[in-house]
């Protein structure tokens, strides 16, 4: 269908200017993009903070007076397409939203890639086996309805990651295989009239490629036919990652080709022009990424190069006289209109006014008659910003648009969809990267309007007006069963900004007044809350932290300890809780008390109340990192810590050594070699690993246990009696090892010797977190599927009496988003659950014993 031949021209010596822009040099080759054309839009996913959540505005297509806003995570419910509309009094309403079968309750997400023309919608697949490139809506009485997915052809499934061999020292499962499940490959779509073009970035297990559908009459959609790689893939990084349909050519980017980037237009097999590579007309920096953005429409061709100017980023002109090749035309920075001095400007300087810092200008275009609008969400500080340029005597010249800030890290204009009553602009990175849309709108030949945001709509609102029973199998919205809702905290009711979620918690009760506090982990620090009365929750203030999306807490001798990790120096951070007890009645900012500098960032904390010992782990990023083992603190004076020794496992996925969690107990089990002595019950990621830690200096392995379908040992706790020993494994539901949420039972009355002698299953396929043993009941926070409560009488055959689903969304996917921990040893049998986006629960399980 297409040829595979390309035609390399030299690249002009002119160089860039104006001036010499209209002398129409010869084209030749790109970089890297997203997707473009008429209603295109290009996503540059480096400016999105990496902790990425829903980002709602990601992608946008826009038709008529209709603008769909596309949401592709699916933290907070599934990925959508959410369509908005004028009502009747001219205000924007949510009309719809449109979700691909297979989608909702799967967990899987939608690739950031959009585009609408006419009757016909396209947006790309993320279903981690890669089988599908897109999944493709037509028009009808009621607006689009989905139509079919568009199935890959000649593509290389990603192999799934294997079972775990069942001895001690095995790989767990292939890492890159679980990456790929977690992150699969990019893809992203081009639309014409009756042809679709769908790249999907290479991923390690194959070199990607660009898939083109074409429709014919009757006979509808065929198997898709596979464009030529110009080279070897390894020279063609990203090769795909930006398309665009223009009449019968499909023009396909490689930001990373040759270093500064290259464009390849693919002409069909009978055409006399032959395919034809375009290249920067004079050279850029590498990484300029040419061809990161392509926005088409007729005789005119725009190529974003983000990267170029040192991050200040340019576009690139093009235009084409009849059926001839593209000629470059100018070059616009988003300084004003054309650049001068070349492409790289003034001595390759930053755009003024930047002060030096990444707008990433042309990582988004959007084309449309005289109008272009190029984005720039790198701008204002990782606001974002767009630049409006309108056609006059055949020169793009810079047009006023009143774009107002965003807000910090939004990234607006890292999506752009522009019609003719009708534009919109993505701002996935606002809002804590829930994301948010700003829209104009215009009458034709009339001017734009003030814009106005869109949004997906609200989270949970809160409650703390009174305990809501759970009847009915719901309690404020929320879906359980013998479980209580006494109060729920939003995360910004705990004194978060936009940008934070919760993750771990704990607890603790001040013995001289009897006061309960939830002492909650925010990306921002350790927020306190007061939960003496649970219905009425206040909260107190943060101990501030290095930022972090996962940090760990424990509490020894009225002393909060807490980390955080990919912190930086953040260190184990100490806090005298005694304080509180003089805490004013405002919200506080209470600086800590010490800071043990012999770790910088760690994944998790344990610590031993009853031997004060804290034990960090998984440690990275400076200090000493034990390998990611056990470090062993003295915190006995808990002002003053002190190192006491490492243990550095062979275990390990992520790393060799690492460990990922564990519980660290002085024994008092049934195994009488080891009673009394201070015993480690490692989640070291491959294998459980029991260690003897009583002498620092010299830490002994004792036993190690795995289990068929192993995929990630995570995280488990003891039984009171320390007999059995329950752990979850946080990967197993995805690498599809399970078909349900499960629980492994160790019986580990021989610490030499543990033996899995059960395992309980839970009713969907949800991924389990973290869990807690008190009493003969086991407290789970499971992600998606929320907080479930277990009874373990019987240790061997646990039971589950009572739940209580913290996302109120459709399904319970295995996914990392929802409840991270339950925590249940207030004696008040408060139980206080951290959802990540969503804030705290206080939840209360009403008695309930099983029927003999």
């Amino acid at each position: 269908m297409f040829k595979a031949r390309f035609v390399h021209r030299p690249r002009p010596g002119a160089t860039v200017g104006r001036a010499q822009s209209r002398r129409r040099s010869a084209v030749r080759g790109s970089r890297p993009a997203a997707c473009a054309g008429l209603f295109a839009v290009a996503v540059l996913p480096i400016v999105v903070p990496a902790a990425a959540q829903d980002q709602f505005g990601r992608m946008v297509a826009v038709s008529g007076a209709t603008v769909i806003v596309g949401k592709p995570g699916a933290a907070r419910g599934p990925a959508a397409l959410y369509r908005f509309e004028l009502d009747r009094s001219g205000a924007w309403a949510l009309t719809g939203t449109l979700i691909p079968p297979g989608t909702a309750g799967s967990g899987h997400g939608l690739a950031p890639s959009i585009e609408w023309r006419g009757e016909r919608l396209v947006v790309g697949a993320a279903d981690p086996d890669v089988r599908l490139g897109a999944h493709l809506f037509e028009g009808s009485r009621d607006g689009l309805a989905y139509e079919r997915d568009l199935a890959l052809s000649r593509r290389p499934l990603a192999p799934r990651p294997a079972a775990h061999p069942g001895g001690p020292g095995g790989a767990a499962v292939d890492l890159a295989g679980i990456m790929r499940i977690l992150q699969p490959p990019v893809r992203t779509v081009a639309l014409s009239r009756d042809r679709v073009a769908v790249s999907v970035t290479g991923d390690g297990a194959g070199p990607g490629g660009v898939h083109v559908f074409q429709r014919s009459g009757r006979r509808g959609w065929g198997a898709a036919s596979v464009l030529p790689l110009p080279g070897p893939a390894s020279e063609y990084p990203g090769f795909g990652a930006a398309l665009a349909v223009n009449r019968d050519a499909v023009l396909v980017s490689s930001p990373g080709a040759e270093g500064d980037g290259r464009v390849f237009v693919y002409r069909p097999r009978e055409s006399e022009l032959g395919n034809l590579t375009i290249a920067p007309p004079d050279s850029l920096q590498a990484d300029a990424r040419f061809g990161a953005a392509l926005a088409v429409e007729g005789s005119r061709l725009l190529i974003g190069a983000p990267g170029a100017r040192r991050g200040s980023g340019l576009v690139f002109a093009y235009r084409r006289f009849g059926d001839g090749e593209w000629e470059f035309d100018e070059v616009l920075s988003g300084a004003g209109g054309a650049a001068e001095g070349g492409a790289e400007g003034p001595e390759g300087a930053a755009e003024p006014g930047s002060g030096g810092a990444p707008d990433a200008f042309g990582a988004a275009l959007a084309l449309l008659g005289d109008e272009l609008w190029v984005g720039a969400p790198g701008a204002r500080s990782g606001s974002g910003r767009v630049h409006r340029f309108r056609l006059v005597d055949g020169e793009w010249r810079p047009a006023p648009l009143d774009v107002p800030e965003a807000g910090p890290a939004a990234a607006l204009g890292s999506a752009i969809a522009l019609g003719t009553s009708a534009a919109v602009l993505g701002a996935p990175g606002t809002d804590g990267s829930f994301g948010a849309a700003l829209v104009f709108r215009r009458e034709p030949g009339g001017p734009w309007s003030e814009p106005e945001w869109l949004r997906p709509g609200a989270g949970p609102a809160a409650v703390t007006e009174g305990e809501v029973r759970c009847e009915e199998g719901a309690a404020a919205g929320f879906s359980c069963d013998g479980v209580d809702l006494l109060a729920f905290l939003p995360v910004s009711a705990i004194g978060a900004e936009p940008w934070e979620r919760v993750s771990d918690v704990w607890g603790w009760t001040d013995p001289q007044t009897g006061r309960e506090y939830a002492l909650v982990g925010r990306s921002g620090g350790a927020a306190i809350v007061d939960v003496t009365d649970p219905a009425a929750p206040r909260y107190v203030g943060v101990v501030p932290a290095n930022p972090s999306g996962a940090r760990d807490l424990k509490v020894y001798a009225d002393h909060l300890f807490f980390t955080g990790d990919g912190a930086g120096d953040h260190g184990l951070v100490v806090f005298d809780l005694a304080r509180l007890r003089d805490a004013p009645a405002e919200p506080s900012r209470f600086e800590p008390d010490a800071v043990y500098d012999g770790i910088a960032s760690a994944h998790n904390l344990v610590l031993d109340p009853e031997s004060g010992f804290a034990f960090p782990v998984g440690a990275s990023g400076g200090g000493r990192t034990c390998g990611g083992g056990l470090h062993m603190v003295d915190v006995r004076d808990p002002k003053s810590p002190v190192f006491a020794g490492c243990f550095t496992d062979t275990e390990g996925l992520i790393y060799q050594g690492r460990t990922h969690d564990a519980q660290c107990v002085v024994y008092r089990g049934p195994d009488e070699r080891f009673r009394g002595r201070q015993l480690c019950f490692a989640s070291n990621e491959t294998a459980l690993r029991i260690i003897d830690v009583t002498d620092k200096e010299a830490p002994a392995p004792i036993g190690t246990a795995t289990y068929p379908g192993l995929a990630y040992v995570h995280q488990g706790w003891l039984t009171e009696d320390h007999r059995y020993y329950y752990l979850d494994d946080e990967l197993d539901e995805l690498a599809g090892t399970t078909p349900a949420t499960r629980t492994y039972i160790f019986d580990v009355g021989e610490l030499d010797d543990p033996v899995l002698v059960g395992r309980v299953d839970g009713p969907s396929g949800a991924t389990d977190h973290n869990l807690y043993v008190k009493g003969d009941r086991m407290y789970q926070a499971n992600y998606q599927a929320g907080f479930r409560l277990l009874d373990i009488s019987d240790p061997e055959s646990p039971v589950e009496i009572g739940w209580f689903d913290t996302t109120p969304y459709e399904g319970d996917p295995p996914g990392f988003v929802g409840a991270w921990t339950a925590y249940p040893f207030f004696e008040s049998g408060t139980v206080v659950v951290t959802s990540m986006y969503e804030g705290v629960f206080l939840l209360r399980p009403r008695p309930r014993r099983l029927i003999p």
